[in-house]
């Protein structure tokens, strides 16, 4: 859909790994917690492409990178991320001694990174998209949002070009479009998007369909299952056509194709 760059340096010989959170194990030990800037360096020392994360927004209007609406799988406490300042979230230690970092933190401690967004929350859509602005990151983010309608708002509020992925909704229309070969209609699906990021199976749905997968590859936009902590399944799904992984073990993900 758009010429940003994000796409740019294709790797050789394997699918694009987008380390989902980061990386956060050693061996098949954790030892960092996730969405922080332990386990972002972490996922870009073992070879990720890119790092996937999650914008949530604080109650005094902070993006920051978490992917749960409160506290309560990581500390237990049901206190919701946008009740509470920056200030007070700052001060917060996760099990392994993270922090819950700034987009802007992020942006800036990895300013060679590519970045894939999941835009939680409709505060996220104005705030992220600020972010991105005031440090000219649009070329190094992807844009996505399981609603479809948020990643259009966010995506209005850019100043310029960003890759993006589909919504659910725009994902369901496409494989009904690849499925009953509806070619019109694929086209229309497709034209605003540049990535499709699909489970491999959902709601009995099976998003590895040949028909669906030749489908979207037809229209040259580019596919990424998650979460594949599978080496084989990995390989299995770039022999299909997947043009990324998204996988919480970005370690075994570059062993895997090396």
């Amino acid at each position: 859909m758009n010429t940003t760059g994000y796409f740019d340096n294709i790797p050789e010989a394997r699918p694009r790994i987008l380390a989902h959170r980061g990386l956060i194990f050693d061996g098949e030990k954790q030892v960092a917690d996730e969405n922080t800037l332990q386990s972002f360096e972490r996922a870009l020392a073992a070879g990720a492409d890119y790092l996937e994360s999650d914008i949530q927004v604080t109650k005094d209007g902070v993006a920051v990178l978490f992917h749960d609406n409160d506290l309560k799988r990581l500390l237990g406490s049901k206190i919701l991320i946008s009740s509470l300042n920056f200030s007070q979230l700052e001060t917060l230690k996760l099990p392994f001694g993270g922090k819950i970092p700034t987009l802007f933190e992020a942006l800036t401690t990895f300013p060679e990174a590519k970045f894939n967004l999941d835009i939680k929350t409709p505060a996220a859509e104005s705030v992220g998209m600020e972010v991105l602005a005031d440090l000219y990151a649009f070329d190094r983010v992807l844009v996505s949002s399981f609603s479809e309608s948020s990643r259009v708002r966010a995506l209005a509020k850019a100043t310029s070009p960003v890759a993006t992925s589909a919504g659910s909704s725009r994902i369901l229309g496409t494989y009904l479009a690849a499925l009953f070969s509806s070619k019109a209609n694929l086209e229309k699906q497709l034209a605003p998007v540049d990535a499709i990021q699909i489970p491999t199976r959902r709601y009995g749905i099976d998003f590895t369909n040949p028909k669906f997968v030749e489908g979207v590859l037809a229209q040259g936009v580019e596919i990424h299952y998650w979460t594949i902590n599978d080496p084989k399944e990995m390989i299995s799904l770039y022999a299909l056509g997947a043009h990324g992984i998204v996988t919480d073990r970005a370690d075994l993900a570059v062993k895997a194709f090396s």
